[in-house]
Order: structure tokens, then sequence, then C-alpha cells
């Protein structure tokens, strides 16, 4: 058995290959029929049928289960058969009278007659079988009448007449026993199927015994003689409710025994999954000898069945339907089991499971159909009745079973004008109607029509196609349009059946193809001046018909060494149908075996300077660097070399050197079109080549390709500079990879690709810079304590820096971030303030503030006053009189005669180091730093200064884990001036002892002076007279009037 195979893909997808565009399954002139009664279901089921007693005639044979009863009292609806002539005609169908007459122990009404038809057409005169499984049997016990649904066939002669005296025919069909009720065969719907061999007549009965099914077998002499001595064989009651058995039957030999008939059975329902049993005759029973299980709850496994030696081993195979088998992930709906004979035994396991598109009802009906290719190998069909419109999948058989594809998809949209609906519902086949040699198919469908689809003949073909000269010297050929090159084709054929009395002309298309596949073709045909030629031969069989054509050879020819290829395309030409009332004829229209191989090639060769064996074989070697644009090559790091990248690099070079010399046990013949690929990434963009040598041409597309020479001879060698612009080159840019490939016509089979690799270290050009390096500002005013401030103000004057920072190119993005670290001198030596930061201010960056961990910026929490700087009092006034700043007590001045520097490196401040990260910076970015000069430090500890230098620093870094991205580090210097305000002094505290001495010395003095002015009379009083002219004078005083006076009045 071949081994177990299962189809995955859903065979919707085989109708875009080749297989399905047909094979010899003709759908063009179908024989199409309908049904009298719209929606009697004309086509239920189908059979094809060969009369020859009286006329001999093929008929196609129709159930309709619903037709209309013919003229019968108190019947509305029998169902019915039909037999149709093979003719054009739409309409020309005949209806079998079958049910003629009913009496009160039965009831036809709604029998669905028509269910099963069968016709024993294996046998000479066979008969035609027809069943309704809904036929009912009146029971009566006492005054009550009971129903039993039991069925009902009927066997029919060969012109389907009923004749009594022969006994398939005058035998009763009614197998069930009416007496009993469903528990035993009260409703066993006996015709559901059924079918007739030489001696038997088989019918399933599906509701036996609870829906457990049977198989009704009656056996009858084939002596006609002896022919009503019969034998009536089943199953019984296996205790297997509800299984269906008997849904589908089948009778053949080769199954199980190479003599004696197997009675096989499909039963959908058995344990949910469905079986198939496979049972012998037994003396008075059917034997059950091997059970298949299905293989999915619901597939209804089992819903058809056909049998059929697929491999011609003799042994008949075996095709089980399982409708409603699906997968929803792989849209799949429906499944055909396929199980291989292994000498009269099967595996449970299928050979091969079919499988169809979601809800099609893939497999709701196989058959076997014969060897419709006469390829020596059976075929069957499977019908797909739910898919769009219906269709027939069409499956040859061969040596080795049946292929994954079926060689032909039919489609109900196209098989006549109006199309199909539930096309491939029944499928009947194995019989020639049109006396081809060749079995046609019958397919039903639901729609009230019925369509015969011929085959048409196969045809092998023969051919003969030869090319001379085998070998072409250029030298020898003559000039202009004269033949060189001679093509000849001879066809003959023969008919796959291998009738020799087929004598149609056929009419050959050939097609000649010269230097396939090339651009500029070598040769040329003489009679069209282009390199294919197409031509018709007609040809009786068996006679060869040949053709010659010649060809010139193009000048001159480049390439030598490949040679030139011919490929001849054969099919048949068909002719365009005619319309026409009678049947076509198909032999007027055969195909070519799908078999056979349409196309041949054959080619020549040139003649080349390559030794005896007209072979040449090279050995082209190459090496390749990567330099500079000094052609000094990078240094290396391993195996690859190492760019140090700037933006100042605009090219590199790749130095290449190829040589055809000899080596050890290697030859060096010509290379003939030695081509070099070079293929390069996006970040280099081809510029140009130089090279000393001749002939040798570059361009560029996806790849860089260069011409070496055509040939390259042996013992040469080629030096090549090929310039590459560094445009790409960008912050991601890691490595750049050249591969470069040597190819040539010659024969060397160690051209294997060599790759140049160059790491990239790129470095960033950045500018640094600080806008105000140097800021001077100054101290003053009163010792001021941490807990007394409010604002910043209260600090000291502001300082304030600008660091600029750039980059050269394109921003860094996510590959890292360029950072500020700074050296801040915050405190002295003795630990009080010295630079206190207020606020750092960046911008050009998604952040709008840098707040370093610690609490470093405002550590206090001050309220921020407005930028700006504190001025000597004066030059407030002057600018705004009515601002009074806090004033210092003015002193006399101290001299001041020493500067001092504060700086964190000189161990003469304290310095805090922290890091403003620029995240999402551009191209350019600022960062702005405020602080504040503590006041109070300078008061107290530097009082007597002439000048404060306070100084810090900050570095510019790149901060990244891209280990090829590098910067070298920039630090900047900004020192703060901090000078005294000039006179200014901090009041001097006299001693308390010098203040009491000056005041008992002041009382004294003052005792000395008014005793000196007693003693001179100071103290002594004037005379009255002295007194009154002193009056008399101050009477003479007038009073002035005053400014405002003299202005306003009159004096």
């Amino acid at each position: 058995m071949a081994p177990s195979l299962y189809l995955h893909g859903a065979l919707a997808v085989f109708c875009v290959t080749l297989t399905c565009n047909g094979f010899n399954i003709d759908s063009r002139f179908p024989v199409i029929k309908e049904g009298k009664t719209k929606g009697s279901f004309f086509g239920f089921a189908v059979a094809l049928h060969k009369q020859t007693e009286g006329s001999t005639k093929y008929l196609l044979l129709s159930g309709a289960p619903k037709e209309k009863a013919l003229a019968l009292r108190n019947v509305n609806e029998t169902g019915a058969i039909y037999s149709c002539p093979v003719t054009t005609e739409l309409n020309d169908c005949e209806r079998m009278d079958l049910v003629s007459s009913t009496d009160s122990s039965e009831m036809v009404e709604g029998m669905w007659l028509g269910v099963t038809v069968a016709s024993q057409r294996d046998l000479p005169g066979g008969r035609v079988l027809a069943c309704g499984h809904r036929y009912v049997k009146v029971v009566r016990g006492g005054a009550e009448e009971q129903l039993r649904m039991v069925g009902k066939c009927y066997v029919r002669g060969n012109d389907l007449t009923f004749d009594p005296n022969d006994e398939w025919q005058d035998h009763s069909y009614e197998v069930c026993n009416p007496n009993f009720d469903m528990e035993l065969e009260g409703l066993c719907n006996m015709g559901i199927s059924g079918g007739m061999t030489d001696t038997d007549v088989y019918i399933g009965s599906v509701g036996s015994y609870v829906w457990q099914g049977n198989v009704h077998v009656t056996w009858r002499d084939p002596d006609p003689g002896n022919a009503w001595d019969s034998i009536d064989k089943d199953f019984g009651q296996l205790n297997r409710r509800y299984g269906y058995m008997g849904y589908s039957v089948n009778e053949d030999k080769k199954l199980l025994s190479q003599d004696y008939f197997t009675v096989v059975t499909g039963s959908p329902r058995d344990e949910s999954k469905g079986s198939v049993m496979l049972a012998k005759k037994g003396n008075t029973a059917l034997v059950t000898k091997f059970i298949i299980p299905g293989e999915q709850v619901g597939s209804y496994f089992g819903n058809s069945l056909a049998v059929t030696d697929l491999n011609n081993d003799n042994w008949n195979d075996l095709i089980v339907g399982a409708p409603f088998y699906f997968d929803r992930q792989k849209e799949e709906g429906g499944a055909v089991y396929v199980f291989m004979n292994e000498n009269g035994s099967f595996q449970k396991t299928p050979s091969m499971v079919l499988k169809g598109p979601t809800a099609s009802g893939f497999g709701f009906a196989v058959a076997a159909i014969g060897d419709v290719n006469q390829d020596g190998f059976q075929d069957f069909a499977v019908g797909a009745p739910f898919h769009e419109t219906g269709n027939v999948y069409i499956w040859m058989g061969s040596k080795k079973g049946i292929s994954e594809e079926p060689s032909q998809v039919i489609e109900g949209k196209s098989v006549g004008s109006g199309g199909f609906q539930t096309f491939g519902y029944s499928i009947s086949g194995g019989m020639d109607m049109d006396e081809n040699s060749y079995p046609d198919l019958l397919v039903g469908s639901l729609d009230d029509r019925i369509a015969l689809l011929r085959a048409r003949p196969v045809i092998h073909l023969s051919k003969n196609f030869t090319v001379l000269p085998e070998i072409v010297d250029p030298n020898l050929c003559p000039r202009g349009n004269k033949s060189c090159v001679t093509v000849t084709v001879c066809f003959s054929y023969t008919l796959s059946n291998g009738n020799k009395d087929f004598k149609k002309n056929i009419m050959v298309k050939y097609t000649v193809e010269a230097d396939m596949h090339r651009r500029s073709p070598r040769v040329l045909f003489l009679v069209n001046k282009l390199a294919t030629y197409t031509g018709l031969l007609t040809m009786p069989s068996p006679k060869t018909e040949c053709q010659v054509l010649e060809l010139r050879l193009e000048d001159p020819v480049r390439d030598k060494l490949e040679p030139v290829v011919f490929s001849l395309n054969v099919s048949l030409d068909e002719q365009k149908p005619k319309v026409r009332k009678a049947l076509q004829n198909l032999d007027s229209y055969p195909v070519l075996s799908h078999k056979q191989k349409v196309t041949e090639r054959k080619e020549i060769n040139f003649q080349k300077e390559c030794g005896s064996d007209n072979r040449c074989t090279s050995n082209l070697q190459l090496t390749a660097v990567f330099a500079n644009e000094l052609l000094k090559p990078y240094p290396s790091q391993g195996k690859r070399q190492l760019l140090q990248y700037s933006s100042n690099v605009k090219k590199v070079v790749l130095l290449v050197e190829i040589t055809n010399v000899p080596g050890p046990g290697k030859v060096a013949e010509d290379a003939h079109q030695a081509m070099l690929n070079i293929s390069t990434p996006s970040t280099l963009r081809y510029s140009g080549v130089r090279s000393h040598d001749t002939g040798v041409e570059c361009r560029a597309g996806e790849t860089v390709m260069c011409e070496l020479g055509n040939p390259l001879r042996s013992n040469e060698k080629v030096s090549l500079q090929l310039i590459f612009e560094t445009t790409g080159i960008n912050l991601q840019t890691r490595e750049i990879e050249s591969q470069l490939l040597l190819s040539t016509l010659s024969e060397q089979n160690d051209l294997y690709p060599v790759s140049v690799a160059l790491l990239i270290e790129t470095s960033i050009q950045t500018s640094f810079s600080i806008e105000n390096p140097l800021v001077q500002t100054y101290f003053s005013g009163e010792v001021m304590g941490e807990s007394a401030m409010n604002t910043t103000s209260d600090v000291g004057s502001l300082v304030e820096y600008t660091f600029k920072v750039s980059v050269e190119g394109e921003p860094l993005g996510a590959l890292g971030i360029l950072a500020v670290e700074f050296e801040w001198p915050f405190e002295v030596t003795s630990g009080k303030w010295l630079l206190y930061l207020t606020e750092i201010v960046t911008k050009g960056t998604t952040e709008t503030h840098c707040v370093p961990p610690g609490d470093i910026v405002n550590l206090l929490n001050l309220t921020l006053s407005k930028n700006r700087s504190k001025r000597p009092k004066r030059a407030v006034e002057g600018e705004h009189p009515h601002i009074i700043e806090p004033q210092a007590v003015l002193t006399v001045l101290t001299p001041r005669k020493e500067t001092y520097l504060l700086d964190c490196s000189k161990w003469t401040a304290r310095c805090v180091t922290f890091t403003c990260p620029l995240i999402n910076m551009s191209t350019s970015a600022k960062i702005i730093v405020r602080s504040r000069v503590w006041n109070s430090t300078m008061l107290e500890d530097y009082k007597n200064a002439l000048r404060i230098k306070v100084r810090g620093q900050a570095t510019l870094k790149l901060v990244t884990d891209n280990p090829t991205i590098k910067m070298e580090n920039e630090t900047r210097e900004f020192i703060v001036d901090i000078d005294p305000v000039l006179g200014v002094e901090t009041p001097y505290e006299v001693p308390l002892w010098i203040i009491i001495v000056a005041v008992v010395a002041g009382i004294l003095l003052l005792g000395v002076i008014s005793i000196i002015l007693w003693k001179c009379g100071f103290f002594r009083r004037a005379s009255r007279r002295e007194m009154y002219e002193a009056k008399g004078q101050k009477a003479e005083m007038k009073s002035q009037p005053s400014e405002t006076e003299r202005l306003t009045e009159d004096y």
C-alpha cells in the first residue's frame, strides 16, 4: 500500500493550477435534459443505461422523487423515473410506468420513487432498478390500521418495460416485514440505496432495528431456466442503533476475495463518526468481516461509496465520502478517503485524504467512472454540489494510485448556457454513450437538470526534433541571409485506446524558439527573420509529416561559450465549433495525453579555442580591500577593516584585483564573459571606477556589474579602483559589508562570494562654548542669616552663565545623549555658601529645566527673584531715584591688598558635581545656569579682599551604549570676579572706656571754660540805661515781607 498521505490544502487551490484547465471530459458540448415539473428533484439520482432489446440506444436515467403522480385516484405525488435519449433536445425524456395502480394495503403518496436508480449494465440486456424509500404498507389489526414506511423497489427489463415472465421483475422487492414496529423492520426505509450485479439485487434500509439499518441481498440463479431460485440475506439485528447502515451500498468482487462478492455499506452515523462495513455472504446472512471507522464526529463518513481498481493491481480499492467534514482553521469542508487494497485486506488508516473547500459538500457523491482517458487505469469522480454552483472533480488512476491534485475540475456554472445549481449532487459514469471508446459521465443536480459530459479522444503524439550541425564554427558560416543551422520537426500520432481505424486528420500547432531566454538571439529563422517560428501540420494517422526550417547566424557572436538552446512546443489546433442541431462528434476535438511532454529542447554549441574538448576551464581569483582616497588601505581589526568615520570622510575606495593564472592542479583557460558583481549596502553610493586595463566597464544598478573581458585571457590580471561616496553613512551604521562575486561562462566550480567588511567608528563633531565665561559682580550690604532670607535676591548678586552645545550632522536620537557635567563651586573651605544655585534652564531639548538629583538647585527653597544683578547705589539712584537699596554704613576706607582665588582644583573651594543631559536634542541646545553670590560669606570672610576670583568648569560628554560612536570630551572653565563696593565700610565700634574718659574729660573742660568766662564777666547783668537803648533800637526794626507776599501784593 502507498504510504498514508493527507492533503491539507483545500481543493479550491487546485483550480488555479494547470491541471484544472481540463483534460478529456468535455464541457463545451454537454447533453442537457430538463425535468417535466419544477421542483421535482429531477437529477436526484442518475444512471447510464444501454438498451439492446427492441432498438439499440443509450439512455440517461434520472430519478425525480417529488414528481407528480400519474392519473391515480387520491394520489398527488409519487416520484418518477425518466429515461432520456442522447440527443440535443432539452425536453425529450420519457417517464417509466412503475406505479400504475394502488389498493388499500399500500400508500404511494410521497413515496419518493426515484431516490435510487441503477442499471445492470455489466450484463447484456441488463435490467433497471428503481426505488422509493418512503413507500408505506398498511397493516390492519382488528379495527386499527398501522402505517409501516418500509419502502419499495421495482425491477424493469432492458427496454424499461415490465415483463411478468421475468422472475427478476415479478419478484416483490418489499423485503422488510411490515408486521412489526420500528424496533424491528416496521420503519426500514428500504431503497434509500441499491444496485444490481449479474446475480444480485442489493438494497439498503436505514430504518431497520431502530435506525441501525440493514442491507438486503437477493441472489438469483443466473441460469434463465432456474431464475425462480433465489436466496435473501441480510445483516440482521446487530445492536448498533442509529448508525444508518445501508445509507450507501455497493457489491463487487476483488475486495476481500478475487472470486466472491463482497458487500460494502456505509453507516454515516455509526458511533457518531460513521463507518464502512465490508461483509461476505454467509450461508444464511451477511457476515461482517471488517469495519473502517470514521475520523470526525458528524462528518457523515460513509455517505457515499465507490469501488474501483485505481492502481491496476487486480484488486478493487475503496473510496468513501464524508461530505460534512470540516476544519475551520484550514477552511476545509468535505473529505474523500481513499483506501488502497492490500491483496484482499484494508487498513483502517486511509492511504490518502482529499479535502474540499469550506461548506462545499465535497464527497456528497463519489463514483467510479471507468478509464476515461484509456491509459489502462480506472478513474473516479467526486461531487461538491454546494461549492458555488457545484463542482465535479476528476481523479485519474495510475500505477502509484492517484495524484494529490485532480486532473480536471468541472464547474456547474460553465456547463450549458444557463449554468447549474448544486451540480454534482449525483454522478454516474463508466459507460461509453457515443461509441468513441471512451466512457462518459452523467451528472445530476437538485435544480431539475442533468448533464451528460462526454469524453474526448486522447492522442499520443510522436515527435522527432533535430537541430544540425551540433557544433557551429562561426568562421565557416556564410555571411548574409544564408542558412547555417537546420531544424527539422516530424510528427505522427496514435489514439490512446489503440483504435487503428481512427483516420481523422488532426492539425498540430508547433512553435520552435531559437536561443530562448536571450534578449539578443544569436540565430534567426530565414523565413521571418525572428528567433521564433510557429507553424501548422495536418496529418492522418499513422502517417508521419515533417517540416524543415533554416536559420542564419548573427554577426558578430559575442557569446561563444553558452550553447544555443532550441525549444519545441506542440499543441492541437482545434477547429472552431460549428453551430448544429445534431450531436457534436467529439472525434473532431481530440486532446493530447496529459502524461505526454509537449515541450522538447535541443542545443548546439560554438567551436571555441579551449582545447580539443571544446570546453573552457578558467581559474578566476580575486582580492579586495577598502582604502581611503589616497589609496591607503584602512587598518585591519581581525577579519575586518576599521574606518574612523567623521563628516570629513567623503569617499572610500574598494581596491580589487582579479587574476586568471594557473594554480596547483588547476588550468587557467580563457574566461568567457568574465563579470564581477559587487553588492554594497545603501550607505555607499557608487561614484565611478578607475582601471589601467582596457575593456573594463562598470555600470551601477541594484548592484555594480563590471565586465572584465570577453574573454579574460589566460595569465591576465585586472586591477580596479571602485569609488564610493559615503553619503549614506549615519550614526546607525555599524558595519559596511560588500560582497564580490566573479562569474564566467567558462567552467569553474569554485566561484564563491568574497565579503569585504568595514567596521565604522563614528566620531561625533561637537561645539561647546560659554557665551560669558567671565562674570564680574560685587558684594555689599549687611550680613544676613539663612533664616532671614525669603527670596534669592536676599542671598546676593546674580551670576548667570549660558553654555552652548551644537552637533555637526544628524541628531543622535536614540543612539545616545549629550550631557554637560558641571563642577560647581558651591562652598568655601569653611563650609559656608559660595555660589548658591537657583535655577538651571535648558533650551533645544524636550526638558525645559535641569533638576540634578540631591536637591542641589535652590536647596533653601527660596522664592526666585527677577533675574537682574545688583548694582552700586549711585547707579541705581541715577536710573531709578525711587528705589532705595539697603546701604552699608559709610566708614573710613580700609586698605585692601589681597586677591583670593577660590578653585576646587586648588582645594580653596568645595565643588558639587552634577550632570545635565540634553534629552532629544536636535543639533543645538543651551543650558542657562543661574546662581547668587552668598553676600554674607563675602562680608564675613573676605571684607579686606581687593577681589575674590571664583573658578569652576563644565565638561561636554557623550552617554551611549553604542561602541561604534565616539566623542572627545570638551571642558570649559567659567570665572566670576567678585569685588566689594567702593567707599562703603563696615562701622568701627569704639571701646567703652574711651567713651567714659571722653565724657569725663568733656565735663572737666566745660567746667574750666565756665570758670574762665565767669572771671571775665561773662555772666554779669547790664545797666538799666543800656537796656532801654537796646529796646529802642529793636522798636525801629520792621518785619520784612515774604517772597510770596512780594509777588501778590503792592507795596
